[in-house]
């Protein structure tokens, strides 16, 4: 019998497509296994929320912006092979969405002020999912009514950044319970096709914090005057805080009092006692400290390989 390359190469070719398609199988066979996880998991947490006597007329809200991002971070540290470990990440992202939509349905509402600046649409489309319900809203009050209203599970909303007119973080300075705080930054991972320029977002709602090793907080400081970086950050120190600064300066159109918004390196809970020890040594000139939140640090460019950084320092 003779011998023909292109024969071996075909036979060798079709050898290794069919061991694509056996993975392929064993790894949607995981899937429905995983899936099938989830369920049970979904059914646990509504029985739990039943017993502790949970209002019936709230939105549920399994979105654990904590437990994904210690998830993403142990794949993204164990990976290995020829697969870019921002596409690993994108993949998860959408088992993780598609897992949240089992449990319960969400809806995430997003400040979309007009077509040509769709950027952070683009942003909540690649962090959640491509089947996830996104609603825009014009306004970034409105985006923060809707998780208020129990219209959207969470909200997305632009980074805060120095001379932006809208602080809408304000809002988040109040002690109500029924006001959503910041839980999440995008993108976790690599940045995506967003249109316009790079854009960088929180995501807020109703969601019990989680530490997760590598956090970072949002504190809001509001005085009667104007007092130096250089006093806040003092302050900040003597309880070992390294505060730094977002946005600083007198609220447009208005007089009085000062407003500053810092990002501490670490996992703050809203009894924390330091805060209210700030309070005290910045004496009368100030009106209060508030804790808005926090998020899980996001993936480096280090740790997905990118060759330039990912996002702003």
């Amino acid at each position: 019998m003779g011998f023909s390359p292109m024969g071996e190469a075909s036979g060798s070719l079709d050898d290794l497509r069919r061991q694509i398609d056996e993975i392929d199988c064993m790894l949607h066979d995981l899937l429905v296994r995983r899936c099938e996880l989830v369920l049970r998991i979904g059914a646990l947490k509504d029985a739990a929320n039943g017993a502790a006597g949970g209002p019936p007329n709230r939105v549920r809200v399994h979105y654990r912006p904590a437990r994904e991002a210690i998830m993403l971070r142990q794949l993204v540290a164990r990976h290995r092979g020829a697969m870019p470990k921002a596409s690993l990440v994108r993949i998860w992202q959408e088992i993780i969405a598609a897992s949240l939509q089992m449990e319960a349905p969400l809806a995430i509402a997003v400040y979309l002020p007009d077509a040509e600046r769709a950027g952070w649409w683009d942003l909540a489309r690649g962090n959640f999912g491509g089947i996830t319900r996104l609603v825009g809203h014009g306004t970034m009050q409105q985006v923060l009514g809707a998780v208020i209203d129990g219209e959207a599970s969470i909200g997305v909303l632009p980074m805060p950044e120095p001379g932006a007119v809208d602080h809408w973080w304000r809002l988040l300075m109040t002690a109500d319970t029924k006001m959503p705080r910041i839980v999440a930054r995008l993108p976790f991972g690599a940045p995506g096709a967003e249109r316009g320029k790079p854009v960088e977002a929180l995501v807020v709602g109703r969601i019990q914090p989680e530490e997760t090793g590598r956090d970072r907080s949002l504190v809001a400081v509001e005085t009667r005057g104007e007092i130096s970086r250089a006093t806040l950050t003092a302050a900040f120190g003597t309880e070992g805080l390294q505060a730094a600064f977002m946005v600083s300066g007198l609220p447009a159109g208005e007089r009085g009092h000062y407003l500053h918004l810092l990002e501490l390196p670490l996992f703050l809970a809203g009894a924390d006692g330091r805060l209210a020890r700030i309070a005290e040594k910045l004496g009368r000139d100030l009106q209060q400290v508030w804790l808005l939140g926090g998020y899980a640090e996001p993936l480096s460019a280090a740790e997905l390989g990118l060759p330039q950084p990912a996002r702003r320092s």
